[in-house]
């Protein structure tokens, strides 16, 4: 089968010819239909994740058929399905256990003609999506979900900031506090992706880049915001937190813009505020958010689709940041 193999850190991986996987009892082998990339691939294809080991097939997103089902998974056989990545999530829903890992790494992942995962980590896939949007949905919609609607329990009419709107996770987290009948409001360092985001049932935005810009957006939200989702860290973080509401919830899920800046506490316990950490998203997480999208016919955002045999252009292009939306592979 074709596969996009990384190698070697610090080399775009190369579509090449390599052994069909078989599945093992429980297992399937999907045919991957299409394929999304996340930052997690490119942190891995720059040394700057955990547990890296070389060669490997990368992707933790992808839809696709079932062609074969090993003993005990045989009802999937011929369904057209989407995979959760979260893999051996464990029994606490609160917390994935010690053997918790994405699909893609260590596992072998979604980037390839064919895949094998556990038939646990199946859904059928939404009727009204075609595959390229379906195969955007795993990881960042999980991660959206679990952020906004698990961990922060965000309410029809609550007021929500969402941060870096633009990347998958926080246009997902947009699309799904939209649905649920929030007043969403998004910061972003673009006017145009404001602009974007507005079309999509965001309120209204502030350009982080800007001096003054938290005491502009709370002067659009008087009194502060009931749920702020980030996935950056960083210098802004500070920030965020004095936008928080009385009873307010800040949950992040990410860090890429690095240590939080020192937060001056009497700003938060007088409001009764909580910060909350999330990641990723358990079996029930990704099951309510597969019903939700189906349910309100939701479709991801799409930036570019790129075939598999131009996949490290398509890492490239991920990597670049510029995109509104997933960067999806057809295989």
């Amino acid at each position: 089968m074709r596969a996009l193999v990384l190698e070697e850190i610090n080399v775009l991986p190369r579509c090449q010819e390599v052994d069909t996987p078989s599945p093992s009892p429980g297992e399937v082998l999907v045919h991957i239909a299409g394929a999304a990339l996340n930052r997690r691939d490119v942190w891995i294809s720059r040394g700057q994740y955990p547990g890296i080991k070389t060669p490997i097939i990368l992707g933790s997103d992808g839809c696709g058929t079932v062609v074969v089902a090993a003993d005990g998974s045989e009802s999937w056989a011929g369904k057209e399905v989407m995979i959760n990545p979260s893999l051996d999530w464990g029994l606490d829903p609160r917390t994935q256990a010690d053997g918790f890992s994405v699909l893609g790494l260590p596992r072998p992942g979604t980037f390839a003609e064919y895949v094998t995962v556990p038939a646990r980590n199946l859904v059928i896939k939404p009727p009204h999506l075609e595959s390229d949007k379906a195969a955007a949905l795993p990881l960042a919609g999980v991660t959206a979900w679990r952020a906004l609607m698990t961990r922060a329990a965000m309410q029809p009419g609550e007021r929500v900031l969402i941060s870096g709107i633009g990347g998958g996770v926080a246009l997902f987290t947009l699309q799904f506090a939209v649905a649920a009948k929030a007043e969403v409001y998004v910061t972003s360092s673009s006017d145009e992706k404001i602009a974007r985001a507005v079309e999509l049932g965001a309120r209204d935005g502030a350009l982080y880049s800007e001096t003054g810009w938290r005491e502009r957006l709370y002067g659009k939200v008087p009194g502060g915001f009931d749920v702020i989702v980030d996935g950056a860290g960083g210098d802004g973080f500070g920030d965020l937190a004095r936008l928080l509401g009385a009873a307010g919830r800040l949950v992040f899920y990410g860090g890429t813009q690095g240590k939080w800046p020192r937060i001056l506490p009497q700003h938060l316990f007088f409001r009764q505020v909580t910060i909350l950490a999330s990641t990723m998203g358990s079996p029930e997480d990704f099951a309510a958010m597969a019903e939700f999208v189906s349910r309100h016919e939701l479709v991801p955002v799409v930036d570019r689709v790129f075939c598999l045999e131009d996949g490290a252009e398509a890492l490239a292009h991920l990597e670049r940041g510029s995109q509104f939306g997933k960067v999806v592979l057809t295989i």
